[in-house]
C-alpha cells in the first residue's frame, strides 16, 4: 500500500482485499488504475460496497452507485471522502452527494 494512502483509501483497498477476488494485490494497485481490468467483478463491487459502508458508517446514494463508481480506488475513495465529510481526502471534489445515514 503506498505511503502516502488517507485513511479513506486505506479502507478501500482493504475492503478490496478482504471482499473480492483481488486480494492482496489490492495493496499494491495504482490508485487509477482500472478496478474491472485489474479482475473486480461486479458481485465482489456488492461485497466490498456494503463493507465500506458499513466500516465508514456511510450509504452511498442510490445514484452513485454503479460500475463508475469502482472505476478506481481513487474515484471510489474521492466518494467516500465526499461522504464521511472529508474535503481533503475527496481532492477538492464540489460535487454534492448525499449524507450519511
Amino acid at each position: 500500500m503506498p505511503e502516502s494512502a488517507t485513511p479513506c483509501e486505506h479502507a478501500v483497498r482493504e475492503a478490496l482485499a478482504q471482499h473480492s477476488d483481488l486480494g492482496a494485490a489490492a495493496h499494491d494497485l495504482p490508485a487509477d488504475g482500472d478496478l474491472y481490468a485489474a479482475g473486480l467483478t461486479s458481485l465482489a463491487s456488492v461485497r466490498v460496497m456494503l463493507a465500506l459502508e458499513e466500516r465508514l458508517s456511510v450509504e452511498i446514494p442510490e445514484e452513485r452507485i454503479g460500475r463508475a463508481l469502482f472505476s478506481s480506488i481513487a474515484h471510489l475513495t474521492g466518494v467516500l471522502a465526499e461522504l464521511t465529510g472529508d474535503r481533503d481526502q475527496a481532492g477538492g471534489r464540489d460535487q454534492a452527494v448525499g449524507a450519511g445515514r
